[in-house]
């Protein structure tokens, strides 16, 4: 499973949790070109921060058009 397919499914699966709220903001500052509070990352456990990480580096390949827009429709981002 590709990096944001991982996410699309972390974040759709694990709704009650504090690490998924960094990674809802962490999508949001990227899909719409805001600024991410990184002290953040360094609250998750490490395998989360791994997948933060990887998340970013993916992100900036751009190869995942199809994923980033149904990021977007999950957070709700396609208003904004």
């Amino acid at each position: 499973m590709n990096i944001l397919k991982k996410l699309e499914h972390r974040l759709a699966s694990n709704t009650g949790t504090p690490h998924h709220d960094v990674f809802k903001e962490l999508v949001r500052a990227l899909c719409l070109k805001k600024k991410f509070d990184l002290a953040a990352l360094y609250e998750l456990p490490y395998d989360d921060f791994d997948l933060a990480i990887s998340i970013m580096q993916n992100w900036r390949l751009d190869r995942y058009t199809k994923t980033k827009a149904r990021l977007r429709i999950l957070l709700d981002l396609t208003g904004e």
